[in-house]
């Protein structure tokens, strides 16, 4: 019976859109629209849980977000003078990691302390079309991506139950159950963090956990007495994670003693980000802000809500730092790109929907600096990263939950709706990619694989070479 089920997963998902791949039983699909009635594949969401009020981080397959006032979309608030070529090579230069090239991991939600959600060169051929080598079942929603890093994927599912699955040939070196019953309130909504030998999970209930990356015993944990939906950064021997009670904390690595707080005024459910020894993170009340990583004192807050094109909405999209700016989204659809320096707004966009996911930032080799956000109503956006205007849009079939991903030369993103993940060539704006097998935030990659968490399950894609 066992072989027989795993024959029919496989067989529901076998290879994987490419310009001339076909077949209906493939899961491959080469058009750029998409039908809310496709198979789900082995990741139907049948059964899924209630939302916990409070996020929509926790919300499953089949739950729409609650209804938010959102801005018309199409038009853009302010602009900043182009940056000169200097200030463009440093700001897409990616950061070191750890001593070693980071096209080599992904060792938390964004990828590098900028959280930019994009892997470039040099890396192997990761364009399609991909066929799947493998799967891995969960049992229970994955809110996040995982951290990977040596070969290995640090995976964590909503029960907080952790899997450290070894990527070349899907082996489970060690799994820490938390809750065996799969059933009840989430446990965990945060993205995992690699660093130093060490995975970092924060529960939603408070407790930030240190486990041991060759065996996945806890080394440390701390109990923050605070609602937890940031996912931790690391930086060096420091960790950096905001709470619902207002707190950005910086949490030595090594035992988790605090190094200091900065009360923020309100929620911060949004993740922080880092670049040149600066903090910068998004609250729940409209703000941005920048604080030093060092000692928390703060540089620089914007409050969006006191300016054009005002609003009152607040982040749970967590701040990308790249070209001079730092961008993220509110959650009533408005996309901001700040001054990295001073946090003058430069340019706003509307999207027409809301928005819970982060921006992706990347300058692909041919196209111009660019963010990648999803919205509620469906569409993926391709906005000039230096004025903010609309290079192009795809409509993916169905509200985008979470986070898109720019890998090589496609961008992915997903909907619950259509119970896909998708891609679209950067260059054409045309789909190539199609997997029935949604997530939040799927898609991510070593630099020689693809990833993708699906809703209950975890893939491994390799490339399919040209005949």
């Amino acid at each position: 019976m066992l072989c027989a089920a795993v024959g029919l997963l496989l067989l529901g998902a076998l290879l994987l859109a490419g310009c001339g791949s076909g077949g209906s039983s493939s899961g491959v699909s080469e058009s750029s629209s998409t039908s809310s009635n496709s198979a789900a594949g082995p990741t139907a969401t049948a059964g899924a849980g209630k939302a916990a009020p409070e996020s929509p981080l926790v919300k499953e397959a089949g739950v729409r977000p609650p209804k938010r006032s959102v801005t018309k979309s199409g038009s853009t608030v302010g602009q900043e003078p182009d940056l000169t070529k200097p200030e463009e090579r440093a700001e897409s230069k990616p950061s070191a990691l750890f001593g070693e090239t980071p096209t080599s991991s992904w060792p938390y939600f964004g990828r590098l302390p900028q959280r930019t959600h994009y892997l470039g060169g040099p890396i192997a051929d990761l364009d399609p079309p991909f066929k799947v080598l493998w799967h891995i079942n969960t049992h229970a929603l994955i809110e996040f991506p995982p951290a990977i890093f040596g070969g290995v994927a640090y995976l964590v599912n909503k029960y907080g139950n952790v899997y450290a699955i070894r990527l070349s040939d899907k082996k489970i070196l060690w799994r820490r159950i938390v809750r065996k019953r799969l059933h009840g309130a989430p446990i965990d909504v945060t993205g995992p963090a690699y660093s130093a030998g060490r995975v970092f999970v924060a529960e939603i209930g408070g407790a930030l956990i240190a486990l041991n990356a060759k065996t996945g015993k806890v080394d440390w944990k701390r109990n923050l007495n605070a609602h937890l939906e940031s996912s931790p950064l690391i930086v060096g021997k420091t960790l950096y994670i905001g709470t619902d009670s207002s707190q950005v904390l910086a949490i030595d690595t090594t035992d988790g003693h605090e190094i200091w707080e900065y009360k923020a005024g309100a929620s911060i459910k949004a993740s922080p980000s880092f670049h040149e020894g600066l903090i910068y993170v998004g609250n729940y009340q409209a703000g941005m802000l920048a604080l030093t990583a060092k000692s928390g004192k703060l540089v620089w807050q914007t409050n969006t809500s006191t300016q054009a094109p005002f609003g009152k909405g607040g982040f749970y999209s967590s701040p990308a730092i790249a070209f001079g700016h730092v961008y993220a989204a509110r959650d009533d659809g408005v996309v901001f790109a700040f001054s990295r320096k001073t946090g003058k707004i430069a340019w706003s966009f509307p999207t027409g929907g809301a928005v819970y996911g982060s921006p992706a930032v990347a300058k692909v080799p041919g196209t111009p600096p660019t963010v990648y956000i999803g919205s509620e109503n469906g569409r993926l956006f391709a906005l000039d990263a230096r004025d903010g205007k609309e290079r192009w849009h795809q409509d993916v079939g169905g509200p985008i939950p979470g986070t898109a991903s720019v890998i090589g030369n496609t961008v992915f993103s997903s909907s619950f709706e259509t119970r896909e993940s998708v891609g679209y060539d950067v260059h054409t704006h045309k789909r190539d990619f199609t997997l029935h097998s949604a997530g939040y935030s799927p898609v991510v990659s070593d630099g020689h694989r693809l990833y993708v968490a699906g809703y209950y399950t975890f893939y491994g894609l390799e490339d399919i070479p040209p005949k």
